[in-house]
């Protein structure tokens, strides 16, 4: 059963009065014609649908009963030898649990996680398409090569200012050669180095679409969740913040060859 009072951000002691305000904000927020979200129409049916059974008065006293059970009749409260005595006044209204307090500003916010799912998702396209495209050629030489920290690749420095990685023994067959640099068509993120001579060609190491080509393809899945799946309000909101984190990993990524 559905918890009417949860979709009007409510708790079931609210009032006629906060019922009628609570839907107004809520009813003026999701209206289609002005949000523009494709969530948008579905939560305002829902909000629509609670306040017909709250905002009547018989029908919100039987949604009670169903919702919390037929209560028991209450005790007569026993008498008090002090006639001076009054019993105190019950609590107040019941405030919201944490849980519920977080899911309703996840739902408050989960227009803004899908957008990032959706740049995401444009983002891991233009990826692939970079990658896909006739890569550039840019003839050049090498005029440095040392190894690197762990001695297990080695770094050349080419006449054109850049760096690119390599393995030991590819180092050994293009040191001081006249080389050819293939580059991927948007980004220009080195893929290929051949030798022009011999034309001994080795893959490049330590860019996105080698070393770090994991990142583009998690974040590929993740933001197609993002996007498609229309399920639960708090995974939804969840694969929007971890979709932001994984576009920024792969902003990072897509330099690491110019560190």
């Amino acid at each position: 059963m559905k918890n009417y009072y949860f979709i009007l951000s409510l708790n079931i002691y609210a009032t006629e009065a906060q019922i009628k305000q609570a839907y107004r904000q809520l009813a003026l927020k999701f209206h289609p014609d002005k949000n523009k979200s494709a969530e948008a129409e579905a939560i305002f049916k829902e909000i629509n649908e609670a306040y017909e059974v709250l905002g009547d008065p018989l029908r919100k006293a039987q949604y009670d009963r169903l919702l919390i059970g037929t209560p028991a009749p209450p005790a007569a409260p026993p008498t008090h030898r002090d006639p001076r005595y009054r019993p105190r006044p019950n609590a107040g209204p019941r405030r919201p649990s944490r849980k519920e307090e977080l899911l309703a500003m996840m739902a408050e916010y989960l227009h803004y996680a899908r957008t990032i799912s959706r740049v995401s998702l444009f983002f891991s396209l233009v990826l692939i398409a970079d990658y896909s495209l006739p890569p550039a050629r840019v003839t050049t030489r090498v005029v440095r090569d040392e190894p690197t920290r762990r001695d297990m690749t080695y770094e050349l420095g080419l006449a054109n200012g850049q760096r690119v990685y390599v393995s030991r023994e590819a180092a050994g067959q293009l040191r001081g050669s006249r080389v050819t640099l293939y580059q991927s068509a948007w980004f220009s993120i080195p893929l290929v180095l051949e030798e022009e001579n011999a034309r001994h060609r080795t893959t490049l190491y330590q860019t996105i679409y080698q070393n770090f080509s994991f990142g583009p393809i998690i974040l590929l899945i993740t933001s197609l969740l993002g996007t498609f799946y229309w399920k639960g309000v708090e995974f939804r909101f969840n694969l929007g913040v971890v979709n932001g984190l994984l576009l920024l990993l792969n902003l990072v990524f897509l330099q690491i060859h110019k560190f």
